[in-house]
């Protein structure tokens, strides 16, 4: 699928993104379950961290979180563009690279799938 945005994703495309890009980059992205929702939604994961001196439970850590409220959808649509560029820019921009070697990221890009479930259904409930 082509990653854009210029649109805000549901859960399921969403969740289809996510996992195109821990199976493009998965020497630095691992995509898990935080839990689930009360609706039973899986709240998404992700873990940005390459090979380093240290292994990724033992470096700093920086978490990033979006879309706790309903209608907040664009946090999930920028959250998810952080670990887009994130992955596109390893090995290519030093930067980038001795970031993900000495720091893990804990994205979760959502955390209410229930709320935005009804803030994109049609018609919007929120």
């Amino acid at each position: 699928m082509e990653i854009r945005f210029d649109t805000y994703y549901d859960n399921q495309q969403l969740g289809a993104a996510l996992a195109q890009l821990a199976d493009e980059h998965a020497e630095i992205m691992t995509l898990g379950e935080l839990g689930r929702s009360h609706e039973d939604r899986p709240i998404p994961l992700v873990t940005l961290a390459a090979p380093g001196e240290l292994e990724p439970d033992d470096r700093p850590a920086f978490w990033l979180d979006g879309n706790i409220h309903a209608t907040e959808l664009t946090a999930s649509m920028a959250a998810l563009y952080v670990i887009h560029d994130l992955a596109r820019r390893f090995g290519t921009d030093e930067d980038v690279t001795r970031l993900l070697k000495t720091v893990t990221l804990y994205i979760v890009p959502r955390l209410n799938p229930d709320g935005a479930a009804l803030a994109l259904a049609n018609p919007p409930r929120f």
